[in-house]
């Protein structure tokens, strides 16, 4: 669709993009806040009719005696004089509009809690879209653009999109009304309305939509880039300190600012400026029907009621009107949100097939893997196959570039293979067998993931009710016990934001933990000890030394050959193959030889 659609094709692209998320029920209850809506529009048409007899009343003495209506009404309820009948009309308009009021404010209640279940409905299938994206997709995305995505664009989607609609849909339907009755009571009159509001009305459209459009788009892409900032100075504040960088990054994100600022303020113009137009329009009509009658009417009586009446109906047809402008004109500049909900729709719903039951007890297999990333020629892993028994622990080494994440990361289901298969006791890795598959398997990072809570709760990533034993047990073959005995709080400790008041082996050792009590079967280490200093490296060490002697198998990529001295093979990668299979020992004289080799060079 033409990213510059018309005023009805807007509309219609709005209501598509609203129906996908509503349920049956829900349709069935838009249709009633509908049939609510055209009630309380009714109602405002009502009112505004109820003014014509009393503006008619008060401008011509002894016309209510001249209308069969309010000449019965008169009789009816026993009026003897002309003016307490008057009064009696003001205060039975009055109170009219009082309970009209209140009706509007409870449909409008109404409207707002219907479109907050809608809006936490969209924030859900924004949140399960992107948590079940593929692995390379979502790591394109990054987390200032995603945050935007989840929160932000659903909440501008339900204030900008949906609740528009609501306003569009009630004050064209109260102007359609009016118009209609002003048609059949006072054709002069509709023709007037129709010059004046008409008009000025699409003028005002014309003039605002594109230009509405366009800062709606600029607002979009600059929302994550400013939040990407923020984050990266509040994340890296030490390191910018340290670097003398924060006042560069202070001048970024307020220069961010500062555009989005001004175009939140070119917007908020553009609300303000169609009442104004309306205005305008309404009093140069006023002034040249007085003038008009002033100078050419032969009956200006006739055409002063005829400025009352045009005054009654532009007090009320001028804030629908204004407000329909601003609906169309919120519709376009917030088109963008329409992209951005529909893209990767169809991860919203996880489409795992049925799963089956997947056991590890004796071996996997890496059986002729092979890999490329999207359509490039080089493969990145190429026939890679070797066995490994359960309980062992296999090192991989080799350069940057050699294959070894990426294997980890068709072990971890992130990647899929496209050529071979990763076997678990004879049985495929494959999507019927994933969640089981996650159950079996830990993984610990360089940057390992930690929440701004206490110890406990990152081991055990939340558990409402925890497993004490397990628990215990986790810490001890983390080799926590002692930096947990040493403090005040124990394993209630808050550790900051990313675990900011531990060292890296405090960290790397948590993650283990973590893997430990979720009862984790195979556990990957990738570069778990490439950022430490050799103290805390020692710490990390010696947790793993404790798994050593456990049944858990363990891959650990590594570039410190001292990680890997408790593994029984360790595999070289180059160029995506299998390099080389060596013992520790045979590591340790390989690179000892090429060290001094490399000395002896120098020298």
């Amino acid at each position: 669709m033409s990213n510059q659609p018309r005023a009805k094709g807007i509309v219609q692209e709005a209501l598509a993009n609203v129906f996908y998320y509503l349920s049956p029920a829900d349709k069935r209850k838009s249709v009633w806040m509908f049939i609510l809506l055209i009630l309380g529009s009714l109602m405002d048409v009502f009112g505004l009719a109820s003014l014509v007899p009393v503006i008619m009343a008060a401008s011509k003495p002894g016309s209510i005696f001249k209308s069969s209506a309010t000449l019965w009404l008169y009789n009816s309820l026993g009026f003897t004089s002309e003016k307490s009948f008057l009064i009696f009309l003001i205060v039975g308009v009055l109170i009219f509009f009082i309970a009209k009021n209140i009706y509007v404010t409870f449909i409008n209640y109404q409207q707002v809690k219907f479109t907050a279940h809608i809006a936490l409905k969209i924030v859900k299938n924004q949140l399960d879209k992107h948590l079940n994206m593929p692995f390379g997709e979502f790591s394109k995305l990054g987390s200032p653009h995603l945050l935007h995505c989840t929160i932000g664009v659903p909440n501008t989607f339900v204030a900008s999109i949906i609740r528009q609609l609501y306003a569009l849909f009630s004050d064209g339907l109260v102007i359609g009304i009016i118009v209609l009755g002003i048609l059949i009571y006072q054709p002069t009159l509709f023709v007037i309305l129709g010059v004046v509001l008409g008009l000025t009305m699409y003028l005002t459209y014309r003039g605002l939509q594109h230009r509405s459009t366009a800062v709606g788009n600029q607002i979009d892409a600059l929302k994550p880039v400013s939040i990407g900032l923020l984050t990266d100075a509040f994340i890296g504040f030490i390191e910018l300190k340290l670097a003398g960088k924060q006042e560069q990054f202070r001048r970024q994100i307020l220069q961010k600012q500062e555009e989005i600022q001004d175009l939140e303020a070119v917007s908020y113009l553009f609300t303000l400026l169609p009442l104004k137009f309306i205005e305008m329009a309404a009093i140069i009509a006023v002034v040249t029907i007085y003038l008009y009658s002033l100078l050419f009417a032969s009956n200006p009586e006739n055409l002063v009621m005829i400025i009352g009446l045009f005054a009654a109906a532009a007090y009320r047809l001028m804030p629908s009107v204004n407000r329909c402008i601003l609906a169309l004109v919120s519709l376009r500049q917030h088109r963008f949100t329409f992209d951005s909900l529909a893209s990767s729709r169809e991860y919203a719903e996880e489409t795992l097939p049925s799963q089956q039951p997947l056991r590890f007890s004796q071996e996997i297999v890496f059986d002729n893997l092979s890999f490329s990333f999207g359509e490039s020629a080089k493969p990145v892993l190429n026939n890679v196959s070797f066995r490994v028994k359960k309980g062992e622990k296999i090192g991989l080494i080799g350069s940057s570039g050699s294959g070894k994440t990426t294997l980890m990361n068709i072990l971890l289901r992130f990647y899929q293979e496209q050529q071979g298969h990763i076997l678990v006791d004879g049985q495929p890795l494959s999507d019927e067998n994933l969640q089981a598959w996650y159950k079996l398997v830990g993984y610990v990072k360089q940057d390992t993931f930690l929440m701004d809570t206490s110890i406990k709760d990152n081991i055990t990533l939340n558990d409402e009710v925890a497993d004490e034993e397990r628990l215990q047990y986790a810490i001890d073959q983390a080799s926590l016990r002692g930096f947990i005995n040493s403090l005040p709080d124990g394993v209630n400790t808050q550790i900051g934001e990313r675990g900011s008041r531990l060292s890296g082996g405090q960290r790397q050792r948590i993650g283990i933990a973590r893997a430990i009590y979720k009862r984790t079967e195979v556990l990957i280490m990738d570069e778990a000890t490439s950022a430490l200093d050799n103290e805390t490296e020692r710490e990390v060490n010696e947790a793993i030394r404790q798994l050593a002697h456990t049944d858990i198998t363990l891959f650990i990529i590594a570039h410190r050959i001292t990680t890997l001295r408790d593994c029984n093979r360790i595999y070289e990668l180059k160029d995506g193959r299998l390099h080389a299979e060596y013992q520790y020992e045979e590591l340790i004289d390989k690179t000892m030889s090429l060290e001094s080799a490399h000395t002896d060079s120098k020298a």
